[in-house]
């Protein structure tokens, strides 16, 4: 029994796991939640496939063939895919593309409506953020900070727009990054 490969349940367990780690990565910054998810979830679930395989090699030694070998592919091709998407920012890039627009209205109502309105918070795309408008310094530009509310986590990532795509880097100082036009990608304090 040990010898064949996982089931649908692991390779469910697995899936599950890479689209949490999909949702997680794609902010500005990857939350480091991520890397804890990572060691109590991801390591557990590689070292039960490695001794599943090494029991399956152990026990079929004799009789070696491609066919069986193949059907233990699907969990590491799918932690390779994941890992590429992460590691080339595609899983940012898919999410924040598909919510560019709608995150712009929103962004342009709350610069709109100055420091006086409370623009609260609601679904933009693929993220739910709650928005602020920030700049009203003498020398700061009107900008829209809108923040990212993934749960269960806090609130720690955002975005920050303004009109002009000038950004006053001191206001930010635990990370930004310009990502398109008049966009940034902002990391605020998270307790860690």
């Amino acid at each position: 029994m040990i010898e064949n490969p996982p089931g649908w349940r692991f390779l469910t367990a697995v899936t599950i796991a890479a689209f949490i780690s999909l949702w997680w990565s794609s902010v500005p910054f990857p939350y480091f939640e991520g890397l804890i998810f990572g060691f109590f979830v991801w390591v557990p679930l590689s070292f039960y496939w490695i001794i599943r395989l090494c029991a399956a090699f152990w026990n079929g030694r004799r009789r070696l063939s491609m066919k069986p070998l193949l059907r233990w592919l699907p969990a590491p091709l799918i932690v390779l895919a994941v890992w590429g998407v992460i590691h080339l920012d595609g899983s940012f890039r898919v999410r924040f593309t598909l919510s560019q627009s709608s995150m712009e209205q929103y962004a342009r109502s709350i610069i709109g409506g100055g420091g006086h309105a409370d623009p609260g918070c609601r679904w933009t795309g693929a993220y739910h953020v709650c928005g602020r408008y920030v700049g009203e310094d003498e020398g700061v530009p009107p900008t829209a900070q809108l923040d990212v509310s993934d749960w269960p986590l806090a609130p720690s990532r955002c975005f920050a727009w303004t009109p002009d795509g000038r950004l006053r880097a001191e206001d930010y100082e635990y990370g930004l990054r310009h990502l398109t036009g008049s966009w940034w990608g902002c990391r605020e304090w998270d307790g860690w």
